[in-house]
């Protein structure tokens, strides 16, 4: 049987989509936190790293800023992962809501259709009811059938 339409499908579609383009931002927040946390990785494995092995001094020099270099990239890419966690909370939280609210409004357009399944078979029992009650008196009737 097909299904009736009510006035909430509309209602239905623009939810579904609202959670369609918040999941889309949940994956692209995911996504640039693992980015973020790749590039902390490389940034810790760098830092970690040490080339200074047994040259003269100048060369030293040269490490050890390269060495504070790296250290600053490690912090940078540390609030990068900070920003990057914070954005993918909130698509997240944005996601859950959306969500709820297309749950929400399927629950209350399938309640309606049923509603409206349950009015048409009424509606058609009542019918069904009448045309056997006509048929039921017109066997009666004297003047007969």
């Amino acid at each position: 049987m097909m299904q009736p339409k009510t006035r909430l499908d509309r209602l239905v579609q623009v939810r579904e989509r609202t959670e369609d383009g918040a999941l889309a931002n949940l994956a692209k927040a995911r996504e640039m936190l693992g980015r973020a946390q790749r590039r902390l990785g490389g940034a810790v494995a760098a830092a970690q790293a040490d080339h200074r092995g047994s040259s003269d001094a100048a060369h030293w020099v040269v490490e050890e800023a390269a060495h504070v270099r790296a250290l600053q990239d490690v912090r940078a890419a540390r609030g990068d992962v900070s920003q990057a966690a914070a954005g993918e909370a909130t698509a997240r939280q944005g996601y859950v809501e959306a969500r709820r609210d297309a749950e929400s409004a399927r629950r209350v357009a399938e309640r309606k259709r049923a509603e409206i399944v349950r009015a048409l078979a009424k509606a058609e029992a009542k019918r069904l009811d009448e045309v056997g009650t006509m048929a039921f008196n017109r066997g009666r009737s004297p003047s007969g059938a």
